[in-house]
């Protein structure tokens, strides 16, 4: 239970009672409420209700933001003026003042679930034309899917490294706001990940590059969450099946160049699996949370982020800008056709797979390192101007280290960098250049890889058990 739909309720019981009253004095017909009864009655209703879903997972942003602020891939820029600070020093809580960043996932997540809940009740009762039934399974399908990555966002943002026992979320399939759950295991979670995203697959038709959008939820892009799921879980021969499916249906290959750079100002959307339209500014403007319109940086990338980019790697000027020797900003998302910072998200990218294929290769039972390796330079291929260095790799070590610097460079900025540190049980290590002494170093054991559940949420729901050392 999110502790503002249980102050929702109470406005809303409020509102009814006030609303009775008029009732009595306006004698207003039935028709004049509005609930779940009458907000669905058409497949029109469906979709507006399944637009609102994908909607809410803009919540992703924050995980961009959180992952830059307390892994190594950013640090305060020159115009910083508090924006991020103590998320940045690892001096955050439970509470709204001090803990701001990390706890607006929980809020924004579970919001995402009772949405896609309250449409998913209504989906199979809603009437439809006979041209509009073959839409039912669809729309159900996209509503599964983003329940479960809903879910899983806050597994890996709220709870340790994967562990069956250990404590999960709260898993929540129906809308009910008086609800006070206690936290399912990681487990139980993962299980019922695993079964929307099967279940929502199992209900869409086959994709091929000539109907693939990035723009919804399909078999494809279904797949690269499993594969990323896979991973979490340390599964890795089934996140090496899923990453290999999505990278045979070739629907977004990779690519280099200016058609690589386009990708972010928006002029295409190559290699995009999945992505997060924002039409105008008024949608919101995703690379205003590290410089603003106005030129001012208040997150800049990380002088060791820098320093990753290898010479006539194309990355670096698409993803790193700079004003002055030493004041770099943030150029990945940060203008379009549509306005300054006005840039889609990008939430999966066919780059990922590779990587995820790589990793899984060098941390299997049994390692393949000359296949992680070849997935390695297959992307680096794509990513230099002139032939790649060549990559020392010959054990199953090198290949997993090899692996985590090429994610550090390809995916900086776009959620990942903490989560990947954590699962993998390894430290956040800054530069000095980058942050005051007291706050380069988070130990892979320290308490603050796992972001505290809201105080608002503990206070209003007895069940549930606050992370450790909150």
């Amino acid at each position: 239970m999110i502790m503002k739909y249980k102050k929702y309720s109470i406005i809303l019981a409020a509102a009814i009672l006030v609303l009775s009253s008029c009732k009595k004095q306006l004698d207003l017909q039935p028709t004049d409420s509005f609930s779940d009864a009458n907000a669905f009655l058409t497949m029109e209703d469906i979709q507006f209700g399944v637009n609102g879903a994908y909607g809410r997972y803009r919540t992703y942003s924050n995980d961009m933001y959180t992952n830059a602020l307390t892994s190594d891939e950013g640090k305060l820029g020159l115009d910083n003026a508090g924006q991020g600070a103590l998320t940045y020093r690892f001096q955050y809580g439970s509470d709204p003042t001090t803990g701001g960043d990390v706890v607006a996932a929980w809020g924004g997540y579970y919001a995402m679930i009772d949405q896609i809940n309250r449409v998913l009740a209504k989906v199979g009762t809603v009437t439809a034309t006979a041209a509009q039934e073959p839409r039912r399974n669809i729309l159900k399908a996209q509503l599964l899917a983003l329940r479960g990555i809903a879910h899983f966002e806050l597994l890996q943002t709220y709870c340790k490294r994967y562990s069956a026992s250990e404590k999960g979320v709260p898993i929540m399939l129906t809308s009910n706001v008086l609800s006070i759950p206690p936290r399912n295991t990681m487990g139980q979670v993962m299980t019922q990940i695993e079964t929307d995203l099967a279940d929502a697959k199992a209900l869409l038709p086959a994709i091929t590059a000539a109907n693939f959008s990035d723009t919804v939820m399909n078999k494809v892009n279904i797949a690269a969450y499993q594969a990323r799921i896979a991973l979490f879980k340390e599964d890795f021969n089934n996140a090496i099946t899923y990453a290999s499916e999505v990278i045979t249906a070739n629907v977004k290959p990779l690519v280099t160049g200016a058609a690589f750079s386009g990708i972010w100002t928006d002029a295409n959307n190559n290699e995009t699996l999945f992505r997060l339209r924002y039409a105008t500014s008024a949608d919101g403007t995703l690379g205003a949370l590290w410089t603003t319109t106005g030129g001012q940086i208040y997150i800049a990338p990380s002088d060791k982020l820098v320093a990753a980019f290898e010479p006539n790697d194309i990355r670096k000027a698409a993803y790193i800008g700079t004003l002055s020797p030493g004041n770099n900003y943030v150029n990945k998302f940060f203008t379009s056709s549509r306005g300054g910072r006005v840039v889609d998200i990008k939430a999966c990218r066919i780059s990922e797979m590779y990587l995820i294929r790589a990793e899984a290769q060098a941390r299997k039972a049994s390692p393949n390192v000359p296949a992680g390796l070849a997935d390695l330079i297959t992307l680096r291929t794509q990513r230099f101007s002139t032939a790649p260095p060549a990559l020392a790799v010959t054990t199953p070590a090198e290949l997993l280290t090899a692996t985590l610097r090429e994610k550090f460079v390809e995916l900086c900025f776009e959620g990942f960098r903490f989560f990947d540190l954590k699962r993998n049980g390894l430290p956040v290590q800054r530069l000095a250049s980058d942050a005051n002494a007291a706050w380069q170093t988070l130990d892979a054991a320290n308490y603050r890889f796992v972001y505290p559940i809201p105080r608002d949420e503990t206070d209003a729901n007895p069940n549930m058990a606050q992370n450790d050392s909150y």
